[in-house]
Parts: structure tokens; C-alpha cells; sequence
């Protein structure tokens, strides 16, 4: 099967106004004389930015809400800064010669981290595939990358990458441990941001010089961005009036978290709820570190903690659905009903389980163990829920689990659950 990202219908109410405006707004692009190339554009082949023939890429943003596959009709959105763009790459190769025909670059601020939608990036592609008929024209394999860089990922991208290379870059523990157990990330890294990928592969080009365009059947075909890394949380609750209650640690178990995982996803994977893409043969963590840089203290109060166990029948939402579950646990947070802490992490594709050290009041310390319901779970760009909450004198550890995604003939939204 082939692996697009990009074909999806718009959800929003407007959907049918941008498609009327699309062909305006290309056609008033390809009339500028400057467009996209001062917005830090990088082209190795063309350093000094002459005038060439442009590809239009759509890149289309995360936080847009996503159907889930688990759920029909269900949503899951991102939250706080988790969909923000600061830096994007994108690599055009050739699908059958492999050829690079297109680089594009910038380290500015994406209008992806806005309320767009979508980003239009005009980037300059190799003039003599440019001005090769429609009908011969060489189909294309479109990588785009975000937020990736050896600051957060430990890994160096960049323009004079072969496709090979392209698609064997990892995000890997060498020195650093960028998103494993080490130096666990707990928040959305600053000005950086979480790293994000999309893949567009055997896609035609239509249009004539100067503007280009990838086709999907008649329409403009976007590139969609996912997380590359998956999300742990652990919520924490307990009732009002009970004895206090201390996290002093939480551990995975070894040889769950791979050692390596790809950037961007294969081509023809079986994409499915336990789609990873993992280096396998670079092992698993050998190492059990405390996820916690220090004891959690504060742990929230409510009168009645079992509310927010997954699984819990409420009227309002008796099926509990990912959103709703979503939306139950973060309003709860943010009114102070329960401590939650993030954890993002490389993709595994093992049963996830491990322990949570703990103290009731001054009394001894207590162990507590928590594990997925089924491997392949914690891929990419989803989120996995650990709630455990205290009563009568014992952390009580629910699991949400991870839905069986609904059989479908198209494409897959990666999005959580």
C-alpha cells in the first residue's frame, strides 16, 4: 500500500471556501516575482537564489483535529505547544532515479504555529525536470521534516542528503539520549519544539514552468505532519480528607524503549494502531532510571477520584472516547483536581510496563506496577494514559487502553489512539 499523509479531507466549516480560493491564490502566487524566497530558503544548488521555476508544497498542520481510527467520528487534539513549528525541512527526490531535484530549509517561526492550517512553501526545483512534459515527467517521493536537529534529536539533517540517507535518518541514544529514559522530556522543549515528519512518496507533478504543483487526483495534495516521538502520562489523584500521598518514582522496565527509531515512517508498513518504525537491530534500553527528576509532593485532591478512570461510565459520555477522555483529564488538571506529569518518548514497539515507587502518609514505601494492555501500542504521535489514584491506603492503577483501530481502504490518520 502506498504511504501518503496527505490526502485528507478538511473538516473545518470553510473547507469548501478554501478549495474554491485555491486556484485564485496559486495563480497570484505564480504572478509575484519574489514569492518564497526570503523566507529563509536554502538551496545548495542555487546559492544565490536566481529566479527558477517553484514546486508548490502544501504542508498541513498538526493541530488540526484528526478523525481516530478507534473511534468513528471521534477527535483527539493536541494541546499547549505540542503542534508548534519552529524549523522545516523538506527533500523532493526522484521515485525512480532518486535523484535530489528539490531542498528547501528554514529556521523562522512556521504560520503552522498559528491558527493556518496549512503552510503553502514555494521551493525551487531542479529547472530541467521543471521543463520536462507532464506526461514524462519523473513522479516524485516528498520528505519533510520539523523541529529536528542535533539539539533536540541528536541527528544533522541537511541538503546533501541522498534519499537512502534520508530515509535511514534516526532519532538514536549515542552520547545523548534525546527522547529516551536518560534525560526524559517532560515538557515541549522551548523555541524548539517535539519533532514532527510527513512523507508524500510516488506522487505526480503537474503544471507547467514557473509553478508546479503535486496532484491528488485533480486536487492540491498536502504533506501532513506527525509526531515523531510517543507520549506517557501519568495523572495522579486522591480523595479529599485522605492521608497524604508521595510519587517518589517511576520506572520502565528494560529492553522496552528502543535504542533507535526512524524519522520517517516506511513505505508500505502495515499502518495501523501498532505501526512503529524501530532500528531493531541497534537493541533496547539496558538502564531503569528514575523518570522523575524529583519526588512528587503535591499530589491533587477531589471527592471522588474514580471519575477519572478510563473506562468510567458517565452519562455525558458513556462510551468514553479518546477525546472525551482527553478533555476529562486535562480539565481536571488544570482545575487542580489532578497531578498529571508528560513523558515524551521514542516509539516502542513492546508491552510497555514498569513500577511506581510511592508513600501513604509516613508509612513505608510501596511499589505499584502499571502495563499496556497489548504490545505496539506506544507508536508514534500517540498518547498513552497511566491514572492512578489513592484510596483506602493503596495506589489504585488504571490503564486507558489503546482502541482497536476500525478497518479502513484509505488513508490512516496518525493522530493519538
Amino acid at each position: 500500500m502506498k504511504h501518503t499523509f496527505g490526502h485528507i479531507t478538511d473538516r473545518g466549516g470553510n473547507s469548501w471556501m478554501n478549495w474554491l480560493l485555491m486556484p485564485l491564490l496559486l495563480l497570484c502566487l505564480s504572478a509575484c516575482s519574489s514569492s518564497g524566497d526570503d523566507d529563509g530558503y536554502v538551496d545548495p544548488t542555487n546559492p544565490n537564489n536566481a529566479s527558477n521555476t517553484k514546486l508548490y508544497v502544501y504542508v498541513y498542520a498538526p493541530q488540526e483535529t484528526q478523525s481516530t481510527r478507534a473511534y468513528e467520528g471521534d477527535v483527539v487534539n493536541t494541546i499547549t505547544n505540542e503542534n508548534s513549528v519552529y524549523s522545516l525541512q523538506i527533500w523532493v527526490f526522484g521515485h525512480i532515479s532518486h535523484n535530489l531535484l528539490g531542498y528547501y530549509a528554514s529556521t523562522q517561526p512556521s504560520s503552522l504555529s498559528t491558527s493556518e492550517p496549512y503552510e503553502l512553501i514555494q521551493m525551487t526545483i531542479d529547472e530541467t525536470y521543471a521543463e520536462t512534459e507532464e506526461a514524462s515527467r519523473e513522479r516524485v517521493d516528498v520528505y519533510v521534516a520539523a523541529n529536528i536537529s542535533n539539539s533536540n534529536c541528536n541527528v544533522e539533517l541537511d541538503g546533501q542528503m541522498t534519499q537512502a540517507q534520508v530515509e535511514a535518518a534516526l532519532i538514536q541514544k549515542t552520547t545523548a539520549d534525546p527522547f529516551g529514559v536518560t534525560t526524559p522530556v517532560s515538557i515541549v522543549p522551548e523555541n524548539v519544539g517535539l519533532p514532527m515528519s510527513g512523507v508524500l512518496r510516488n506522487q505526480p507533478v503537474t503544471g507547467t514552468a514557473p509553478v508546479l504543483r503535486l496532484d491528488n487526483a485533480g486536487q492540491v495534495a498536502r504533506v501532513q505532519l506527525i509526531r515523531t516521538v510517543s507520549k506517557l502520562r501519568f495523572a495522579f489523584s486522591r480523595q479529599t480528607d485522605e492521608e497524604t500521598l508521595k510519587i517518589n518514582s517511576i520506572k520502565l522496565n528494560t529492553e522496552l524503549l528502543p535504542i533507535a527509531q526512524y524519522i520517517f515512517m516506511a513505505d508500505g508498513a502495515p499502518y495501523d494502531r501498532k505501526t512503529c518504525r524501530i532500528k531493531t537491530d541497534s537493541g533496547y534500553e539496558t538502564e531503569t532510571p528514575n523518570l522523575l527528576s524529583e519526588a512528587i509532593t503535591e499530589i491533587a485532591e477531589n471527592e471522588d477520584p474514580v471519575i477519572y478512570a478510563w473506562g468510567y461510565y458517565d452519562e455525558d459520555s458513556p462510551e468514553a472516547a479518546p477525546q472525551a477522555y482527553e478533555a476529562r483529564i486535562e480539565t481536571a488538571a488544570a482545575d487542580g483536581f489532578l497531578t498529571q506529569k508528560y513523558f515524551y518518548l521514542r516509539e516502542s514497539d513492546k508491552l510497555i510496563q514498569g513500577e511506581i515507587k510511592y508513600q501513604v502518609g509516613e508509612g513505608d514505601e510501596q511499589t505499584a506496577t502499571f502495563k499496556m494492555v497489548d504490545e505496539g501500542g506506544f507508536s508514534r504521535n500517540h498518547v498513552w494514559t497511566v491514572y492512578s489514584y489513592l484510596a483506602e491506603a493503596k495506589l489504585k492503577v488504571i490503564i486507558a487502553e489503546v482502541a482497536p483501530w476500525r478497518p479502513t481502504e484509505t488513508n490512516y490518520e496518525f493522530y493519538n489512539w
